[in-house]
Protein backbone atom coordinates (compact mmCIF):
# COMPACT_ATOMS: atom_id res chain seq x y z
CA UNK A 1 0.00 0.00 0.00
CA UNK A 2 1.64 3.06 -0.82
CA UNK A 3 2.17 6.30 1.29
CA UNK A 4 -0.79 7.96 -0.13
CA UNK A 5 -3.11 5.18 -0.10
CA UNK A 6 -2.36 5.01 3.65
CA UNK A 7 -3.13 8.69 4.45
CA UNK A 8 -6.55 7.90 2.57
CA UNK A 9 -7.38 4.93 4.54
CA UNK A 10 -6.15 6.55 8.11
CA UNK A 11 -8.24 9.49 7.26
CA UNK A 12 -11.60 7.67 6.43
CA UNK A 13 -10.62 5.59 9.63
CA UNK A 14 -10.71 8.79 11.70
CA UNK A 15 -13.66 10.18 10.23
CA UNK A 16 -15.43 7.09 10.88
CA UNK A 17 -14.64 6.79 14.55
CA UNK A 18 -15.19 10.49 15.34
CA UNK A 19 -19.02 9.77 13.95
CA UNK A 20 -19.52 6.83 15.73
CA UNK A 21 -18.06 8.78 19.15
CA UNK A 22 -20.01 11.59 18.51
CA UNK A 23 -23.47 9.96 17.69
CA UNK A 24 -23.01 7.71 20.54
CA UNK A 25 -23.05 11.00 22.35
CA UNK A 26 -26.69 12.28 21.08
CA UNK A 27 -27.89 8.57 21.77
CA UNK A 28 -30.74 9.88 24.50
CA UNK A 29 -32.82 6.14 24.62
CA UNK A 30 -30.52 3.09 25.94
CA UNK A 31 -31.03 -0.50 26.31
CA UNK A 32 -30.28 -1.20 29.86
CA UNK A 33 -31.11 -5.35 29.15
CA UNK A 34 -28.80 -7.07 27.14
CA UNK A 35 -28.45 -7.46 23.20
CA UNK A 36 -29.50 -10.76 23.10
CA UNK A 37 -32.52 -13.07 24.65
CA UNK A 38 -31.98 -17.10 24.45
CA UNK A 39 -34.98 -19.08 25.58
CA UNK A 40 -35.41 -22.73 25.95
CA UNK A 41 -39.01 -24.40 25.34
CA UNK A 42 -40.91 -27.40 23.78
CA UNK A 43 -43.72 -27.64 21.05
CA UNK A 44 -46.79 -25.86 22.10
CA UNK A 45 -45.30 -23.29 24.86
CA UNK A 46 -45.54 -19.88 25.49
CA UNK A 47 -42.43 -18.19 25.91
CA UNK A 48 -42.25 -14.65 27.72
CA UNK A 49 -39.50 -12.19 27.23
CA UNK A 50 -38.83 -8.12 28.10
CA UNK A 51 -36.31 -5.98 27.12
CA UNK A 52 -35.77 -2.73 29.31
CA UNK A 53 -35.14 0.38 27.40
CA UNK A 54 -34.46 3.94 29.42
CA UNK A 55 -34.82 7.64 27.87
CA UNK A 56 -31.68 9.44 29.00
CA UNK A 57 -32.18 12.96 27.59
CA UNK A 58 -33.80 15.55 28.91
CA UNK A 59 -37.07 15.78 26.42
CA UNK A 60 -39.46 13.54 25.04
CA UNK A 61 -38.06 10.44 22.89
CA UNK A 62 -40.49 8.68 20.63
CA UNK A 63 -39.59 5.02 19.95
CA UNK A 64 -40.91 2.70 17.00
CA UNK A 65 -40.67 -1.19 17.97
CA UNK A 66 -40.94 -3.80 15.42
CA UNK A 67 -39.55 -6.99 14.01
CA UNK A 68 -36.65 -8.24 11.16
CA UNK A 69 -35.53 -11.54 10.16
CA UNK A 70 -31.39 -11.74 10.38
CA UNK A 71 -30.71 -14.02 7.22
CA UNK A 72 -26.61 -15.03 7.26
CA UNK A 73 -25.93 -17.07 4.38
CA UNK A 74 -22.54 -18.68 3.99
CA UNK A 75 -21.80 -17.03 0.43
CA UNK A 76 -23.52 -13.14 1.31
CA UNK A 77 -23.55 -10.63 3.54
CA UNK A 78 -25.93 -10.28 5.91
CA UNK A 79 -29.62 -8.80 5.31
CA UNK A 80 -32.22 -8.12 7.21
CA UNK A 81 -35.61 -8.38 5.89
CA UNK A 82 -39.53 -8.82 7.07
CA UNK A 83 -40.21 -11.72 9.65
CA UNK A 84 -41.09 -15.02 7.89
CA UNK A 85 -38.69 -14.80 4.59
CA UNK A 86 -36.18 -17.93 6.51
CA UNK A 87 -37.26 -20.74 7.43
CA UNK A 88 -36.08 -20.66 10.81
CA UNK A 89 -37.87 -17.18 11.90
CA UNK A 90 -39.51 -16.83 15.32
CA UNK A 91 -40.85 -13.43 14.10
CA UNK A 92 -44.24 -15.07 12.69
CA UNK A 93 -44.80 -16.46 16.41
CA UNK A 94 -43.87 -13.16 18.44
CA UNK A 95 -46.45 -11.04 19.69
CA UNK A 96 -44.92 -7.26 21.15
CA UNK A 97 -46.80 -5.31 23.74
CA UNK A 98 -46.29 -2.07 21.55
CA UNK A 99 -45.52 -0.57 18.26
CA UNK A 100 -44.23 2.40 19.65
CA UNK A 101 -43.94 4.26 22.75
CA UNK A 102 -43.40 7.70 23.73
CA UNK A 103 -41.00 8.42 26.52
CA UNK A 104 -40.69 11.16 29.13
CA UNK A 105 -36.99 12.53 30.18
CA UNK A 106 -35.29 9.90 32.54
CA UNK A 107 -38.08 6.85 31.84
CA UNK A 108 -37.84 3.51 31.59
CA UNK A 109 -40.01 1.06 29.57
CA UNK A 110 -40.18 -2.57 29.25
CA UNK A 111 -40.74 -4.20 25.78
CA UNK A 112 -42.69 -7.49 26.50
CA UNK A 113 -43.32 -9.95 24.01
CA UNK A 114 -44.50 -13.89 23.72
CA UNK A 115 -43.37 -16.47 21.31
CA UNK A 116 -46.43 -18.80 21.23
CA UNK A 117 -44.52 -21.83 19.46
CA UNK A 118 -46.41 -24.46 17.96
CA UNK A 119 -47.76 -27.60 18.39
CA UNK A 120 -45.99 -29.31 15.61
CA UNK A 121 -43.17 -31.71 16.23
CA UNK A 122 -41.30 -30.64 13.24
CA UNK A 123 -39.94 -28.07 14.97
CA UNK A 124 -36.56 -28.48 16.90
CA UNK A 125 -33.39 -26.70 17.03
CA UNK A 126 -33.03 -22.59 17.15
CA UNK A 127 -35.60 -19.94 15.81
CA UNK A 128 -34.36 -16.42 15.79
CA UNK A 129 -35.34 -12.85 14.88
CA UNK A 130 -34.36 -9.61 15.74
CA UNK A 131 -36.54 -6.90 17.65
CA UNK A 132 -35.78 -3.13 16.79
CA UNK A 133 -36.00 -0.28 18.77
CA UNK A 134 -35.38 2.81 16.67
CA UNK A 135 -35.87 6.23 18.06
CA UNK A 136 -38.27 8.22 15.67
CA UNK A 137 -36.23 11.71 15.47
CA UNK A 138 -32.90 10.97 13.65
CA UNK A 139 -29.82 12.91 14.17
CA UNK A 140 -29.32 15.95 12.28
CA UNK A 141 -25.86 17.00 11.21
CA UNK A 142 -25.82 20.23 12.76
CA UNK A 143 -26.44 18.50 16.25
CA UNK A 144 -23.15 17.02 15.58
CA UNK A 145 -19.52 19.02 16.42
CA UNK A 146 -18.14 17.60 13.34
CA UNK A 147 -20.59 17.99 10.68
CA UNK A 148 -19.91 14.77 9.34
CA UNK A 149 -23.24 12.81 9.01
CA UNK A 150 -26.86 13.45 6.93
CA UNK A 151 -30.26 12.42 8.86
CA UNK A 152 -29.31 9.39 10.72
CA UNK A 153 -31.52 7.60 13.25
CA UNK A 154 -30.52 5.61 16.36
CA UNK A 155 -31.17 1.76 16.14
CA UNK A 156 -30.60 -1.00 18.33
CA UNK A 157 -31.19 -4.44 17.38
CA UNK A 158 -31.89 -7.30 20.16
CA UNK A 159 -31.20 -10.71 19.13
CA UNK A 160 -34.22 -13.17 20.35
CA UNK A 161 -33.19 -16.73 19.83
CA UNK A 162 -35.77 -19.62 20.65
CA UNK A 163 -34.15 -23.08 21.05
CA UNK A 164 -37.25 -25.98 21.00
CA UNK A 165 -35.93 -29.61 21.91
CA UNK A 166 -33.21 -30.70 23.54
CA UNK A 167 -30.10 -29.88 22.27
CA UNK A 168 -28.19 -32.44 20.50
CA UNK A 169 -24.10 -31.89 20.10
CA UNK A 170 -23.39 -28.93 17.43
CA UNK A 171 -21.92 -29.62 14.39
CA UNK A 172 -19.50 -27.03 13.23
CA UNK A 173 -16.70 -26.89 10.63
CA UNK A 174 -14.37 -24.18 9.35
CA UNK A 175 -15.42 -23.70 5.20
CA UNK A 176 -12.52 -21.67 4.38
CA UNK A 177 -9.30 -20.65 6.10
CA UNK A 178 -7.16 -17.49 4.43
CA UNK A 179 -3.98 -16.06 5.72
CA UNK A 180 -4.17 -12.43 5.04
CA UNK A 181 -1.27 -9.62 6.28
CA UNK A 182 -1.92 -5.79 6.10
CA UNK A 183 0.01 -2.93 7.48
CA UNK A 184 -0.49 -4.49 10.71
CA UNK A 185 0.81 -7.79 10.23
CA UNK A 186 -0.55 -10.87 9.68
CA UNK A 187 -3.78 -12.24 10.50
CA UNK A 188 -5.98 -15.41 10.03
CA UNK A 189 -9.74 -14.89 8.18
CA UNK A 190 -11.63 -17.94 9.14
CA UNK A 191 -15.36 -18.96 8.22
CA UNK A 192 -17.47 -21.37 10.53
CA UNK A 193 -20.26 -23.07 9.39
CA UNK A 194 -22.97 -24.66 11.82
CA UNK A 195 -23.76 -27.82 10.06
CA UNK A 196 -26.34 -28.17 13.47
CA UNK A 197 -29.81 -27.67 14.38
CA UNK A 198 -28.72 -25.05 17.72
CA UNK A 199 -27.37 -22.18 18.10
CA UNK A 200 -23.95 -22.08 19.06
CA UNK A 201 -20.73 -19.61 20.35
CA UNK A 202 -17.36 -20.77 19.61
CA UNK A 203 -14.33 -19.33 21.13
CA UNK A 204 -11.69 -19.49 18.10
CA UNK A 205 -8.51 -20.49 19.23
CA UNK A 206 -5.26 -20.35 16.99
CA UNK A 207 -1.84 -22.45 18.07
CA UNK A 208 1.49 -22.33 15.90
CA UNK A 209 4.43 -24.43 16.65
CA UNK A 210 7.54 -24.26 15.31
CA UNK A 211 10.01 -26.35 13.09
CA UNK A 212 11.08 -28.05 17.04
CA UNK A 213 7.65 -28.62 17.92
CA UNK A 214 7.29 -26.09 20.38
CA UNK A 215 4.12 -23.45 21.00
CA UNK A 216 5.77 -20.30 19.39
CA UNK A 217 2.11 -18.64 19.44
CA UNK A 218 -1.41 -19.16 20.46
CA UNK A 219 -4.34 -16.55 20.80
CA UNK A 220 -7.86 -16.78 20.82
CA UNK A 221 -10.69 -14.06 19.59
CA UNK A 222 -14.28 -13.92 21.96
CA UNK A 223 -17.05 -15.50 20.37
CA UNK A 224 -19.64 -14.87 17.88
CA UNK A 225 -23.19 -16.96 17.39
CA UNK A 226 -23.43 -19.19 14.44
CA UNK A 227 -26.92 -19.34 13.55
CA UNK A 228 -27.82 -23.04 12.48
CA UNK A 229 -27.40 -23.30 8.43
CA UNK A 230 -25.39 -19.66 8.70
CA UNK A 231 -21.94 -19.11 8.33
CA UNK A 232 -19.78 -16.03 10.54
CA UNK A 233 -16.47 -15.27 9.92
CA UNK A 234 -13.31 -14.96 12.53
CA UNK A 235 -10.45 -12.47 12.49
CA UNK A 236 -7.35 -13.71 14.41
CA UNK A 237 -4.77 -11.46 14.70
CA UNK A 238 -0.75 -13.23 14.44
CA UNK A 239 1.82 -11.27 16.91
CA UNK A 240 4.79 -10.24 15.08
CA UNK A 241 7.04 -14.04 14.87
CA UNK A 242 9.64 -15.02 12.42
CA UNK A 243 9.68 -16.10 9.04
CA UNK A 244 8.93 -19.25 8.46
CA UNK A 245 6.85 -22.23 8.05
CA UNK A 246 4.47 -23.08 11.11
CA UNK A 247 2.66 -26.06 12.06
CA UNK A 248 -1.15 -24.44 13.47
CA UNK A 249 -3.86 -25.67 14.68
CA UNK A 250 -7.00 -23.67 14.59
CA UNK A 251 -9.88 -24.65 17.00
CA UNK A 252 -13.74 -24.00 17.67
CA UNK A 253 -14.37 -24.55 21.21
CA UNK A 254 -17.78 -24.33 22.05
CA UNK A 255 -17.83 -25.26 25.72
CA UNK A 256 -18.89 -28.75 25.41
CA UNK A 257 -16.98 -29.97 21.98
CA UNK A 258 -14.09 -28.87 20.17
CA UNK A 259 -13.80 -28.94 16.56
CA UNK A 260 -10.32 -28.25 15.02
CA UNK A 261 -8.34 -28.24 11.55
CA UNK A 262 -4.50 -28.46 11.23
CA UNK A 263 -2.96 -25.51 8.83
CA UNK A 264 0.63 -24.73 7.46
CA UNK A 265 1.01 -20.90 7.82
CA UNK A 266 3.95 -19.55 5.99
CA UNK A 267 5.31 -16.47 7.44
CA UNK A 268 6.75 -14.08 4.80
Amino acid sequence: MSIKSKYIMKSIVTIITLLLFTTAGFAKVIVLSGLTNLHTGEQGNLIQGEVLVKNIGDKDERIMIYLNDLNQDCHADPVYDEPGTHERSVGLWLELNASEKVLAPKEEFLVRYQISVPEDKSIFGSYWSMLMIEVADPIKEDQLEYGVAMDSKIRYGIQVIASIGKEIAPEVEFITVVLNKDGEGHFVVATAENKGDFVVTPTVVLEMYNDSGNLAFKTEVPFKKVYPKSCKSFEVPIDELEKGSYAALLVADYGKDLYGTNLQIDLD
